[in-house]
């Protein structure tokens, strides 16, 4: 009988032991998942960030003037707001700190010959037309924004930027850019 009784308890035991090791397993399980997902979750937040950098990077047009290499990235028009948002990189290619890149206006034709320009021209970190300190092959991320657009708009058949040149003493040049595809959304 007492060897009955000790077998029952010790299996008893056994048992308990057993679910609770089982129970801890899986609350450790449990916080690994949790873990897992957070850590995916930040994966896939850098992955977007990445891929939104690549297709910066990947120019649809370039231009060079005035020792700034300017590159159109993306040409996104919007038909609810009825408006055309043009990002560019702009890049000091000479060797030596620029002191500054002023883009005072911008203006396009479209396919029809309509107009429109535009002097919501955003080259710096304030929101500012101007920018200063322009260190060399550091890519920077500008955006020309036109408002009252027709929606209609496939192509921007010319698109021309006016940039004060880095000695003030010329009147401002023309960044031209042709046949510009608008991705309507």
């Amino acid at each position: 009988m007492k060897i009955k009784l000790l077998t029952f308890i010790s299996l008893n035991l056994f048992f308990y032991s057993y679910l609770i090791a089982q129970k801890n397993a899986c609350l450790t399980l449990e916080n690994d998942l949790k873990n897992c997902k957070i850590k995916n979750e930040e994966l896939i937040i850098q992955n977007n960030y990445y891929k939104e950098t690549l297709n910066l990077i990947k120019p649809i047009q370039s231009v060079k003037i005035d020792d700034l290499q300017l590159d159109i990235t993306s040409v996104i028009g919007s038909k609810i707001d009825k408006t055309i948002t043009i990002t560019f990189i702009y890049k000091n290619i000479e060797t030596e700190i620029r002191n500054f890149f002023q883009c005072e206006q911008a203006y396009f034709v479209d396919l029809q010959g309509n107009q429109s320009q535009t002097y919501e021209v955003i080259v710096s970190f304030n929101n500012g037309i101007r920018a200063e300190n322009i260190n060399p092959n550091i890519p920077t991320k500008a955006t020309i924004t036109f408002r009252e657009i027709e929606t209609n708009i496939p192509i921007i058949r010319e698109l021309k930027l006016s940039i004060f040149s880095k000695d003030l003493t010329n009147r401002p040049q023309q960044a031209v850019f042709e046949n510009l595809e608008v991705k309507w959304k």
